[in-house]
């Protein structure tokens, strides 16, 4: 594991992160002085960049990474596992590009494997016509982040008005559809193998019951910029040894800070029990748990999170207090993303919600949520722009570096689950209003030694400069091509000219005006190709 040290060498950038997020919290004791310094090095984050060969991919040859997809056996989309005389399914949404779909079904066919769709219409017994009519209204594009509180997870709808509940719309979520995908596959046993969803692949496999052991993991190529984006370039055995290398030092891990220059300052201890459980528990390829579940272990007083992107897409920027707990105190800004979540964190059901096991009475909690590994992966905003039947802004989350974080009351104690069970909790996998970050710092202090680790350092996974990683990564090609970041976004006042607080106001804006230069050919920052780096006969 590569260490760092959080003071010697690096006071002027650790000096930066705090000052960032003094003068976002105004805190008592912010110097003139400390200004100055946040003026001076407040650009000293990874530049922007888009890949230029993503801009304008209409009519491009997608056979040659639909080969790269089928040999992946790791991360969301491990189209890998299946063998030459296999049979397997793809379940498919309205808005899936089936050029996409032909050029992967191609891939798999050389390698000897037969594959065939079904779709969410056929799952709920409807034509395909009747169900893009009931789902005409959940259409969602990158400005209506709000609608992710009561459509990602669509349990938590049923606690809004009526008239609210309306204008979230009628989609038909991953999770909505496990109901339906149960009895659909007692009728069909020929299905024995099968992908589907954008995310969540454990939780896929554990609500599909009997059925849970036919489900492969997810299909998130629903478009060509998934597919052209590099993401199925990245070796699967290299993925595997990054994971691993991540996850390794938990269980002796006593301590653990995650910071964000957007202002995000949290702080945790940590027992050697709860270490042992959060290792049990360290989340999945692509999506691990770099925190420790906050009701198993102590927030150092309190904590702040502040993000302005969701899963479903972009908003003015949020800021979300937590007690020492974890629990969510305060929601500041956020548009009508802060004002719907407030509605929910205030009803009278959940402030006195009393959990056997809970720290403190309520029911919403900080989650452990995903980090990310794969960097690749690329914010498709052209989702953003053509809208998506659940939510457009899920890409950008599987790149590596990038820190997701999530609300509910994260337990699956048996106590706890009987008292929601008999109370009207949604607990265990239900979760909601996401907050994406983008340049997170994540320390953890190693019980034995004293010693700080750094797992992140502004966005950047310290594992790919791991000698053993990237001698492994080798074999492949040129390490530094292998683990260049493909995209990096662009926020004034962090790593871009400009002023934060205004780019906060109205991200959305910004984003949207950077993707028309980006289009016209206009952009400063773009990332020029190059050529595979990954043996094609992996």
């Amino acid at each position: 594991m590569t260490t760092t040290f959080p003071v010697l060498g690096k006071l002027g950038r650790f000096a930066c992160l705090l000052t960032t997020a003094c003068l976002l919290l105004t805190a008592p004791g912010c110097s003139r002085k400390q200004e100055a310094v946040q003026e001076v090095q407040k650009f000293d984050y990874p530049a922007p960049r888009y890949p230029k060969y993503l801009v304008n991919i209409e009519g491009r040859d997608l056979l040659p990474s639909a080969r790269l997809a089928v040999r992946q056996s790791t991360g969301r989309a491990p189209l890998g596992k299946m063998q030459s005389g296999q049979e397997v399914y793809v379940l498919i949404n309205r808005g899936q590009d089936m050029k996409v779909w032909e050029a992967i079904k191609q891939a798999w066919a050389e390698r000897g494997v037969t594959a065939k769709t079904f779709g969410y219409w056929d799952v709920m017994g409807l034509t395909k016509e009747e169900y893009e009519a009931r789902t005409n209204s959940g259409w969602v594009r990158g400005n209506e982040a709000w609608k992710e509180i009561g459509n990602f997870d669509e349990i938590y709808k049923p606690f809004f008005p009526e008239s609210i509940q309306k204008e979230f719309g009628n989609p038909v979520g991953e999770i909505a559809v496990w109901s339906y995908l149960i009895p659909y596959l007692d009728k069909h046993p020929e299905i024995k193998y099968f992908y589907g969803g954008t995310g969540g692949g454990s939780l896929w496999q554990q609500n599909l019951g009997k059925h849970g052991d036919k489900f492969m993991g997810n299909f998130m190529y629903t478009g060509a910029v998934e597919l052209l984006s590099k993401g199925a370039e990245f070796p699967t055995d290299l993925w595997n040894l990054v994971d691993e290398k991540i996850i390794r030092p938990i269980p002796f891990v006593s301590e653990v800070k995650l910071t964000d220059p957007e202002g995000t300052h949290l702080e945790w201890t940590v027992t050697p029990e709860q270490a042992t459980k959060w290792f049990e528990e360290a989340g999945s390829s692509n999506h691990l748990y770099v925190y420790p579940n906050p009701l198993y272990s102590s927030m150092k007083e309190g904590g702040l999170i502040r993000a302005h992107a969701n899963h479903t897409g972009i908003y003015p920027t949020m800021t979300v207090r937590l007690s020492k707990h974890g629990a969510v105190e305060k929601i500041e800004g956020g548009g009508r993303v802060g004002e719907l979540f407030s509605m929910l964190v205030n009803l009278p059901k959940f402030q006195t919600a009393e959990f056997p096991k809970a720290p403190s009475p309520g029911y919403w909690f900080l989650r452990q949520d995903g980090f990310a590994t794969n960097p690749k992966f690329v914010r498709n905003i052209p989702s953003y722009v053509a809208g998506e039947p659940w939510y457009a802004n899920i890409t950008e989350r599987n790149r590596a570096g990038i820190q997701h974080m999530a609300f509910s009351y994260p337990s699956t104690d048996a106590e706890d689950l009987a008292y929601a069970k008999k109370n009207g909790y949604p607990v265990d996998y239900h979760h909601t209003s996401h907050m994406h970050m983008y340049f997170p710092t994540v320390q953890w202090k190693l019980r034995d030694t004293g010693e700080w680790v750094t797992i992140a350092e502004k966005g950047d996974v310290k594992a790919f400069g791991d000698a053993e990683i990237r001698a492994l990564a080798s074999k492949y090609g040129d390490p530094e091509l292998i683990f260049r970041y493909e995209w990096i976004p662009e926020i004034p006042g962090i790593n871009a000219p400009g002023e934060y607080e205004e780019y906060a106001s109205n991200p959305w804006k910004w984003i949207m005006e950077q993707w028309e230069s980006i289009e016209n050919g206009k952009y400063q920052h773009y990332l020029e190709d190059y050529p595979t780096q990954r043996v094609q006969t992996q």
